[in-house]
């Protein structure tokens, strides 16, 4: 009796891992083909409190080469997003881009949130990206590009 439970057992365990595969693999997919129908947030590593923080033309981070000065983020936050940005223009085919300027658009005079323009010349076309930050994540500064 034993050996008829483990026989049908061992069976219901690989269904079982089959059915889960699938799943994951439809919600993946699923996941994947939406991704340039939605606003893409990332999450990077900031000091939260940005409104205590210098900032001037003199003391801009250029975390990459021929980044634009500007911005209230620190190299770290301007780096990813830079990143982000040209790994979007990549998926469309573009490599040559370059950054143009960034500029403080809005500040929430809660601290919730601030937004900038990051304008950039992808194979030349001039495009304005508006970059929302918001620093209140424990896991540090979330970002949200929208075109």
């Amino acid at each position: 009796m034993n050996n008829k439970r483990t026989l049908l057992l061992v069976p219901g365990i690989i269904l079982l891992l089959v059915l889960v595969l699938f799943v994951g693999e439809t919600l993946g997919s699923s996941i994947r083909g939406n991704r340039n129908n939605t606003v893409a947030t990332f999450p990077a590593s900031t000091p939260s409190d940005f409104f205590s923080q210098e900032f001037s033309s003199s003391t801009d981070i250029v975390p990459v080469s021929g980044l634009a000065p500007g911005g209230l983020g620190d190299a770290l936050l301007k780096s990813n997003v830079w990143n982000s940005l040209l790994d979007d223009e990549r998926k469309q085919n573009c490599s040559n881009v370059t950054s143009k300027a960034i500029s403080v658009a809005q500040i929430n005079e809660a601290g919730e949130y601030w937004i900038e323009n990051w304008t950039v010349v992808a194979c030349g076309q001039t495009e304005v990206f508006k970059i929302k930050f918001s620093p209140g994540n424990p896991d540090g500064t979330e970002y949200t590009i929208a075109p």
